[in-house]
């Protein structure tokens, strides 16, 4: 092995090291979440998420009622009138493209994200 040799190794080394960081930080590096409520496909009520916010949606619409709870970064659904309960037993959302589905009340909560260096989830 040359000397050559070794700071050719070394290069791709520090170039795939770099890659790696780099796509590492960049999927995590969302500037803002939200909380979007959708009520038979129309939006109902968008929430930023995080910045300590701490609040409890009751949506009543036409189709039933859901108490949607919001606690800094996470959404879940904390009650429901439907006859399945699905929806209260789904865990907590916070990731970009995450959803809670209550089907019987046509209700939707999906988590969407703003990023510099990726794609914006939207619907």
């Amino acid at each position: 092995m040359t000397k050559y040799d070794k700071i050719l190794i070394f290069i791709v080394l520090i170039a795939s090291i770099s890659g790696i960081v780099a796509v590492n930080s960049a999927a995590l590096n969302y500037n803002n979440l939200y909380a979007e409520i959708l009520i038979n496909n129309e939006l109902y009520k968008k929430y930023t998420l995080g910045y300590g916010v701490d609040e409890t949606i009751v949506v009543e619409s036409e189709y039933g009622r859901n108490v949607i709870r919001v606690d800094n970064d996470h959404v879940y659904m904390q009650e429901s009138d439907c006859p399945d309960q699905i929806c209260v037993q789904m865990s907590k959302i916070s990731e970009p493209g995450e959803i809670i589905v209550c089907l019987p009340n046509r209700l939707i909560i999906m988590v969407t994200g703003e990023s510099g260096s990726i794609d914006t989830i939207t619907r």
